[in-house]
């Protein structure tokens, strides 16, 4: 007799059928870092295949608990990046909706009337952020991916409805308006050069404080001159909400003149650390002073990387509108 699925069993099927993510792996990117009352946290236990499948994919719905989960927000923003790199499927944006939406989609929903959820209300809610106007197909793929998440890891449609539609509201700002089509299809003059900035997608910066989102998004546009993170950053749009450790000038992000996102740092005395969105590893930004030879070069950072800035200072990096929009 095949077991019903839960819907963190649906959260992980899916990811597994149809974003090639393995258990394993999304257990990574999903679970809490945070100690139990045995010391041990359930990220520390995800290579231990038993115990993924029997206290998380096939656990009763009752026994989960959101202390084995990351903040949904932040789990969601990796699962995502996971997707779409070449670690995942490499799904485009559009490919990420099929995901959530298509068989998964129906795999989720089945799940959460196996629970006797409101099915009603995720499917309202889930039509507003996949086709609601005033978003990017980026922005779309990452609510919904939000959504399916929350819902995964809750198995509770009216909180993991409440949990999106608040980071709507914190994240984006509650952008829920149509934008005017002349906005919308008004592209570059017919005599201005071609820039590859202008194509290129807004850069979002999200603090994350112990697995939880924290404050606004800060928003990058590629055709500005970035932004400056650090605890005496005083730019209009810099950045000076760090931990002690963090330099007065700390790191620099910006677009280059091919499109492409970068990071550098600004001789900080306790360093940059890049966490790939793609696959987990790290690279060095710019190492803490007097740890030896300290990179110069700019680092290309991408949407679902991790800047970790000194000891606890951490942003999360997602994509967002165009610069034409704004």
């Amino acid at each position: 007799m095949a077991v019903e699925l839960t819907p963190c069993g649906a959260l992980f099927e899916t990811m597994k059928r149809y974003g090639g993510i393995s258990h394993k792996d999304l257990a990574r990117l999903v679970l809490s870092g945070r100690p139990l009352a045995d010391g041990k946290s359930p990220l520390s236990r995800s290579d231990d295949r038993t115990w993924v499948s029997r206290f998380i994919v096939h656990a009763p719905v009752g026994s989960l608990q959101d202390r084995y989960f990351s903040d949904w927000g932040v789990a969601a923003l990796r699962v995502c990046a996971r997707l779409r790199s070449s670690e995942g499927k490499k799904l485009s944006a559009r490919g990420v909706l099929d995901v959530i939406t298509g068989p998964g989609g129906d795999m989720m929903r089945q799940a959460l009337r196996g629970c006797h959820q409101d099915l009603a209300l995720y499917d309202n809610v889930q039509e507003r952020l996949v086709a609601g106007s005033g978003y990017s197909e980026e922005e779309r793929a990452e609510l919904a991916c939000v959504l399916f998440v929350a819902a995964g890891c809750s198995a509770n449609v009216k909180r993991s409805c409440a949990y999106v539609l608040d980071y709507v509201r914190s994240v984006h700002g509650g952008r829920l308006e149509t934008v005017p089509a002349a906005v919308m299809e008004a592209g570059p003059c017919a005599s201005a050069p071609a820039d590859p900035r202008s194509q290129a997608q807004a850069l979002g910066l999200l603090r994350v404080v112990n697995g939880m989102v924290s404050g606004a998004l800060h928003w990058v546009q590629p055709l500005s001159d970035g932004i400056e993170i650090g605890a005496l950053a005083l730019g209009p749009d810099d950045i000076a909400d760090v931990e002690p450790d963090v330099s007065g000038h700390h790191l620099r992000v910006w677009c280059n003149e091919q499109g492409e996102w970068c990071a550098e740092g600004m001789g900080s005395s306790n360093g940059t650390v890049l966490i790939s969105g793609e696959d987990g590893s790290e690279v060095v930004v710019e190492a803490p002073r007097g740890a030896g030879a300290r990179t110069v070069a700019p680092v290309e950072v991408r949407a679902g990387d991790e800047l970790v800035l000194g000891s606890a200072t951490r942003f999360m990096l997602i994509e967002g509108m165009p610069e034409t929009w704004e």
